[in-house]
């Protein structure tokens, strides 16, 4: 192994990573309508936490409005607090009322159409009559609230396919395949979630904000509303509101929340689309952190929701990861899942494997080498055969990770060091830094197989290339 000692004054980025929102499949049958289960982020749900959290009330016995703070609070931080969040009670939206929308000049969502494209009629699709009644009834709430309309003459008409929440209540998912197809791409750029969870895990406290139905509180361009157009049981209607399926929704909302928070973002408040982050480098400065973005979220009418909000805690999970303000670990969950996987017995369930890990690569040390007796599997025209290579190193995998390390965040301005690894065929490479205590943390690892011709360079030179390579 050979360290290089960087005197880099920034902290380097790291590959991006994100998440894609709820994907429609092609239907068998374009008559028969499934029913999917939703997401995570569309269920009406407490934001993660590792903190323990207690409900509390900002209305009254009759007309209750809870919401979430961390249980770990003393008695007079929770107090200075639930003050806090009782003045700017009108932050958060307990129903569709409370939602008046960002105003046009903020946002407003285009669509682009381009006018040599053909408009599509998606063919009415069948569903149960429990289904039926579900959609219907929860149009007319999407009606009363004002976010759609009725239209006679549409020229674009989507499908509907019902999501179902946990609670068992359906959600309406629109079918804008072919509405996406025919609309160019917003290239407005989104954060790296891992930057933003290196930036936020040196923080002492956090509270953790999710926008109410978000996409529902940008306006659609009013020249696009009309090609919103979907089909339900009780008849034809658009959009007022920007709808979750659009294509360039995330962009958009992006967008938005980066004019709203300007020079807010890496100082106050980290922005993921709709999940917005407090940050504090000292305790006593969230309650002051808190006001400036409140006051930022009524100037501009954008609403949260309480039930998905945890205020004043010390550690939280986002994309995968548990953030604290000592480093960041995998989420438990994420390794349990690993850890419980049977031996792979389809190429199919090896690459589901291989996401998983991929995911939390930055953590594994020699992932590449790790997992170098599966890369025969995944070769075309090669049969699946689960050899004693594969499972033992299957099996090094999951020891590795019932006790896997916690990665520190890097420390801008600081030296940063780095070790790199050639092996036989594999390279490998540690990104650490010493903090202000003097210990050295871990902060990244990397790792790529060797191509069958470097495989047989000479060992000095395989030490370069593992140096190209981790620059």
């Amino acid at each position: 192994m050979i360290t290089y000692h960087l005197e880099l004054p920034n902290v380097p980025t790291h590959p991006f990573c994100a998440l894609d929102g709820l994907c429609l499949e092609t239907l068998d049958d374009p008559d028969d309508l499934q029913v999917w289960d939703a997401p995570p982020e569309l269920e009406e749900e407490i934001k993660s936490t590792v903190d323990e959290l207690k409900e509390i009330n900002l209305g009254t016995d009759d007309d209750p409005h809870p919401i979430f703070i961390s249980a770990l609070l003393s008695e007079g931080e929770t107090k200075d607090l639930i003050q806090l969040l009782s003045e700017f009670r009108d932050c958060f939206a307990w129903t569709y009322d409370e939602m008046p929308g960002l105003p046009a000049e903020v946002a407003v969502h285009k669509l682009g159409v381009r006018h040599d494209v053909i408009s599509v009629k998606q063919a009415p699709r069948r569903m149960c009559l429990e289904i039926e009644q579900q959609v219907v009834s929860e149009v007319k709430k999407l009606a009363e609230a004002g976010f759609i309309r009725e239209e006679q003459y549409p020229s674009w008409v989507a499908s509907i396919v019902p999501v179902r929440k946990k609670n068992g209540q359906i959600w309406i998912c629109v079918d804008y395949r072919d509405l996406n197809k025919a609309c160019p791409k917003d290239e407005f750029p989104l954060p790296i979630p891992e930057l933003m969870v290196d930036i936020a895990s040196s923080h002492a406290i956090f509270s953790f904000m999710d926008g109410s139905s978000g996409y529902n509180q940008i306006k659609m361009a009013q020249e696009d509303e009309r090609n919103t157009a979907f089909r339900t049981p009780i008849g034809i209607f658009y959009y007022k509101v920007k709808p979750f399926g659009l294509k360039n929704a995330r962009a958009t909302y992006q967008r938005a929340m980066t004019h709203i928070f300007d020079h807010l973002i890496h100082s106050q408040v980290e922005c993921y689309i709709d999940d917005l982050v407090v940050k504090s480098k000292v305790k006593e400065a969230h309650l002051y952190d808190l006001r400036v973005v409140f006051e930022r979220l009524r100037r501009y009418d954008l609403k949260m929701n309480p039930l998905k909000c945890a205020f004043g805690v010390t550690s939280w999970k986002f994309l995968g990861f548990v953030v604290r303000h000592r480093g960041i670990e995998i989420d438990p969950a994420k390794i349990e899942a690993i850890l419980n996987m049977s031996s792979p017995k389809s190429l199919t369930q090896l690459r589901s494997l291989q996401g998983r890990l991929a995911y939390i690569r930055r953590f594994i040390s020699n992932l590449s080498g790790r997992c170098q007796p599966f890369s025969v599997l995944v070769k075309k025209d090669t049969k699946f055969i689960w050899d004693e290579k594969c499972q033992n190193a299957f099996d090094n995998i999951k020891q590795y990770l019932s006790n896997p390390p916690v990665l520190a965040a890097p420390i801008s301005g600081k030296p940063l060091i780095l070790y790199t690894a050639a092996l036989d065929e594999s390279l490998g490479a540690l990104l650490a830094q010493v903090n202000d205590e003097g210990k050295e943390n871990d902060l990244y690892y990397l790792s790529r197989r060797l191509l069958p011709t470097e495989i047989r360079y000479l060992s000095i030179e395989k030490h370069c290339l593992a140096l190209i390579f981790a620059a």
